[in-house]
């Protein structure tokens, strides 16, 4: 666990007379046996050590009842194909909006002659374990909106039968109140660039789009380190990161476009602008240059989609990072 700020410590502090502490932090007290008090003190701790051990028991029920729901069960969720491509694309939105965030985190921790806004060693523990966590929070999410695996996926995505296509984009139409062609033009580009990126690390570093081999470079450090513990070799740089990150935010804001009107055209653009100032605020060193500066994140995303698939798909694989600034 990292470093816990006074402020959130046990509430709990150790009398004068105790030299113990009890389960949870309670103090159990060991007073002079001689002390007028001695009697009500006694009772005092009786009183606190049954309430601790009913305490106890009561988790203890809970736990058990947590672990027998979650107990593996041969009756599984049933979903239709569309219901599956359906939240596989909401799996994306949301990953997008974690990783935008994350982004700058990392890019800020790891700034190794900058500084955190928490001075001194608590700081340094604060950095390390932010770039760490930051860093592996981007990576898993690349690696799950980019999963080559069968299931909710984007492999699975990009083999999506004409049927569920057309019962997806007239849901996307009916929860946007535009049009079913617009709604397929944009599940369209999806599909390509999830059949371009949803692949395994290795096929991705060998001929893929520059996009691909971003992504490949991420879920080998998703698979050797975020996930599993591995002595195999990673690497990967913030420009990498910066293109993949730019490229889930973009894929998101389609999904939220379509499929969550209720968020707004600004929403992206919100989320860009408060995620590099929380960022900015902690590590004050942080460059002056957002991932989307001066670039309004659903026009971006539109334009896209009305390119066509093909060519919006190429734009998002090879020149994005040209539109952000950021190559």
């Amino acid at each position: 666990m990292g470093f816990v700020p006074e402020a959130s410590r046990s509430p709990f502090r150790k009398p004068a007379g105790c030299n113990d502490w009890g389960l949870g932090g309670i103090q159990r007290a060991e007073v002079d046996q001689t002390s007028p008090t001695r009697p009500v003190l006694i009772q005092h701790a009786k009183r606190q050590e049954e309430l601790l051990v009913k305490l106890e028991d009561s988790e203890r029920a809970r736990l058990a009842a947590r672990a027998q729901k979650q107990k593996p069960s041969e009756q599984r969720l049933q979903l239709t194909d569309k219901e599956q491509k359906i939240h596989f694309l909401r799996g994306v939105g949301s990953r997008a909006s974690i990783a935008l965030p994350a982004f700058y985190l990392f890019m800020g921790a790891s700034i190794r002659e900058g500084k955190c806004s928490i001075a001194g060693y608590p700081g340094a523990v604060f950095q390390h374990s932010t770039e760490f966590s930051s860093c592996s929070t981007v990576s898993l999410c690349c690696r799950k909106v980019f999963d080559h695996a069968r299931g909710m996926t984007g492999a699975d995505f990009s083999k999506v039968s004409d049927q569920t296509f057309a019962e997806v984009a007239d849901y996307w139409a009916n929860s946007s109140g535009r049009n079913v062609d617009d709604a397929a033009a944009a599940l369209a580009l999806l599909k390509v660039v999830f059949r371009q990126c949803s692949r395994s690390p290795s096929e991705l570093l060998g001929h893929s789009p520059i996009l691909g081999k971003r992504i490949g470079l991420l879920k080998q450090h998703a698979d050797r380190v975020a996930a599993h513990l591995s002595l195999e070799h990673y690497e990967f740089s913030l420009l990498d990161c910066a293109h993949v990150v730019a490229a889930l935010t973009v894929l998101g804001e389609i999904v939220v476009s379509f499929d969550d009107k209720t968020r707004g055209s600004g929403y992206f653009n919100d989320l860009d602008k408060a995620a590099y100032d929380a960022a900015k605020y902690l590590f004050p060193n942080l460059p002056e240059h957002r991932l989307f500066d001066g670039v309004d994140i659903a026009m971006q995303a539109r334009g896209y989609w009305q390119l066509g698939a093909d060519n919006g798909a190429r734009l998002i694989l090879e020149e994005l990072p040209y539109a952000t600034g950021w190559f």
